[in-house]
């Protein structure tokens, strides 16, 4: 049975396997149906999908952050009302906060029709997502992050430091309140 990756978008991807160079399989994810198609998924290795839904095929790593921390972040954000929307992701020792580019208005724009809950699921299913902040492990014994933001700015175009290590808690207090507004921008 071939391994089939349907994206958040509805889009069907095939695990493909083909040769290396200088011997060995390869293994990689195509839309074409057509092809030497893999069976399974090779030992150490999992199906990852970014928030943007692209697939590959990524060595296991250790999940470093706990499960309580991501949710503690996704409950605070899930409170937040109207767009923008937020997506988190986790990666190693850093949790990473995305925010949506996608408007409704532009979605609207599209096809008049669409109704308000109609846009808001297409808004979420279509949504193109940026990193905005994140939360870096840097104690693993104390579950201290260091919470870091995106700066935009041409000369910089990297993660900037906006405050002191703390829990997730103490640092969602602090900092997702300025999700979204221009306050997030004076935070250095």
């Amino acid at each position: 049975m071939p391994i089939i990756h349907t994206t958040r978008r509805g889009k069907r991807y095939f695990l493909h396997t083909g040769p290396k160079k200088g011997g060995g399989t390869r293994f990689f994810f195509s839309t074409d149906p057509d092809g030497p198609l893999a069976d399974e998924i090779p030992a150490g290795f999992e199906v990852s999908e970014t928030l943007n839904a692209q697939v590959s095929l990524r060595r296991k790593k250790p999940r470093l952050v706990l499960e309580e921390e991501e949710a503690h972040i996704r409950n605070a954000l899930a409170k937040r009302r109207g767009p923008p929307h937020y997506a988190v992701e986790v990666r190693g020792d850093v949790l990473t906060i995305h925010e949506s580019t996608t408007s409704l208005s532009s979605l609207a724009s599209l096809d008049p029709r669409l109704t308000g809950g109609r846009l808001e699921e297409l808004s979420r299913q279509f949504a193109t997502f940026m990193p905005v902040m994140r939360f870096v492990l840097v104690d693993r014994e104390r579950r201290h992050f260091a919470p870091e933001r995106y700066c935009f700015r041409s000369s910089v175009e990297d993660w900037i430091p906006i405050g002191p290590p703390g829990t997730i808690a103490s640092l969602a207090r602090e900092y997702l309140k300025h999700l979204g507004k221009d306050s997030l921008y004076e935070l250095f």
